[in-house]
């Protein structure tokens, strides 16, 4: 039920309906969205609260805060845009207009967000970056609060006055509500310019709005001092540490995956490991996956890790964009991070007393009971490559499949896990995580119009089961009869990689 179209099912033909069905068995805040092309861009998305237990106490919950970015041309428009070759003239990242908290804009006539709060009360705020392609910064004028879960996973609590998201992101806070009863306050949100492309409209405001104040008048409260803070980057690892430990231990297959962005002679595509991707609607991967047929096209970036119980990722960014790693079916360790060879610098500054991450920071101290996990420094193959990067920026670096990377882990009995985490220009991260979800789990960029030029991964897990164990319901065959017979009787504008 992933959704993924030409991945896990057919494209939900016009007309038709689909109905998903699936466990819970993880729980926090999150969103659903549309996977057809970049068409999420367009507004095709939603909240959804996920209820289970608690790790902090809170008097009441106010529900999602949706902040995302707003451009005024249909998703299908920033698409082209994106792909154009550079001879064109028509190249570039689209521009993003405006910025949105649940929809609404705090500039015009238009009504924005409020929230309403008593003084004294404690309340839950589910943050939730549903971007196209913007950095989201989340202050609160005035206020500090605490974050206590990131994505699915609930964290150490801990106090801050700025929370960075990446586009797919999630965070859920504390804020108490301290003021005077007749108080009103900015809640702000902020995409930084170098974080992502922009044509201005970077801030929206919403009010919070205590039991007393007059709800007729805006608040007029001043920004902190991290509300306009530009790092792209997530707070540093040793400061997220999931409140439920896992060690990550060994990986049993590592991999490393060097991104880079060129043309192929009549579109910009981005490229893993030398590979771009196309999906293809008519035959989705987890079908042909469950009826023993393994043997995929290249274009469709399919990579069998077959039985192997702990996959290791090294992912070197040497452009000078960040980008938003987003692995579907699992939380996945974020095991360290830091700078990579190359001259795509890292933007902007970390938010005041959240210093940006060491290169290679010490692991925490082991608990006397866990031995340390074996983590020898990936080999190297001394190869040099020539890399199109970033709208026709050449930067040329040495790579050492992995060399960037020093062995080290951060807490390795019981790293970050998360299902987004920013990987920075010049950068690398190590992501991690365990076999235990039999299917075909796209790893992607989170930034639709990267996504949308190829830059996709697919993990196929552990096929034996997909074909021996995984059911998977006979509407699925429906759905994809549905769309042969559309797509027999109609054109089909696939003008990107699909997905």
């Amino acid at each position: 039920m992933d959704g993924v179209p030409g991945n896990t099912q057919c494209p939900i033909a016009p007309g038709s309906t689909f109905t998903y069905r699936f466990r819970a068995d993880l729980y926090g805040s999150t969103w659903y969205h549309s996977h057809w092309s970049a068409q999420y861009g367009s507004g095709l998305f939603g909240a959804m609260n996920i209820y289970g237990p608690k790790n902090v106490e809170y008097d009441s919950d106010l529900g999602p805060v949706m902040m995302h970015d707003y451009y005024h041309g249909y998703y299908e428009d920033a698409v082209k845009k994106t792909l154009a070759d550079p001879a064109s003239g028509q190249a570039g990242p689209p521009l993003a207009n405006n910025n949105l908290i649940n929809g609404k804009a705090s500039n015009g006539p238009a009504p924005m967000a409020s929230f309403n709060v008593t003084s004294g009360k404690s309340y839950r705020l589910r943050l939730i970056n549903t971007s196209a392609a913007s950095v989201q910064k989340f202050t609160i004028d005035g206020y500090t609060f605490t974050i206590f879960a990131n994505d699915f996973v609930p964290i150490v609590p801990y106090d801050t006055d700025v929370v960075t998201l990446a586009i797919g992101q999630r965070s859920d806070i504390l804020f108490k509500a301290s003021g005077k009863s007749t108080d009103a306050v900015w809640m702000r949100a902020f995409r930084p310019p170098p974080c992502g492309p922009t044509a201005g409209g970077e801030e929206v405001t919403a009010a919070i709005f205590y039991e007393d104040a007059d709800r007729s008048q805006r608040p007029t409260t001043s920004p902190g001092p991290n509300a306009y803070n530009t790092y792209c980057g997530n707070d540093p690892l040793s400061q997220t540490v999931p409140y439920y430990p896992i060690p990550a231990g060994d990986p049993t297959t590592t991999e490393v995956l060097p991104l880079a962005f060129r043309s192929n002679g009549t579109a910009l595509l981005w490229y893993i490991k030398d590979q771009t991707f196309r999906i293809n609607y008519n035959d989705p991967i987890l079908l042909e996956s469950k009826l023993g047929n393994l043997d995929f096209p290249e274009i469709q970036s399919v990579h069998n890790y077959g039985t192997n119980k702990s996959v290791r990722f090294i992912i070197e960014n040497p452009g000078n964009q960040p980008h938003p790693m987003h692995l579907h079916g699992h939380n996945m360790f974020i095991l360290q991070e830091g700078p990579c060879a190359g001259d795509g610098g890292v933007q902007g500054g970390p938010p005041s007393g959240a210093p940006r991450p060491a290169t290679t920071p010490a692991p925490s101290t082991p608990a006397p009971s866990t031995p340390a996990p074996s983590t020898p420094a990936p080999s190297t193959n001394g190869t040099k490559r020539d890399l199109n990067i970033d709208y026709g920026l050449k930067v040329k670096r040495e790579d050492k499949q992995g060399s960037c990377w020093d062995g080290t882990i951060v807490n390795p009995w019981n790293p970050q896990r998360r299902d987004v985490h920013m990987l920075m220009p010049g950068s690398y991260i190590v992501i991690q995580w365990f076999q235990d979800n039999p299917g075909v789990w796209p790893l992607h960029c989170h930034i639709a119009w990267h996504l949308s030029a190829g830059m996709a991964w697919m993990v196929l897990e552990n096929p034996d089961a997909i074909a021996n164990d995984v059911e998977i319901p006979s509407i699925m065959s429906q759905t994809c009869r549905d769309w042969t017979t559309y797509s027999g009787e109609n054109i089909v504008k696939q003008i990107d990689d699909g997905i």
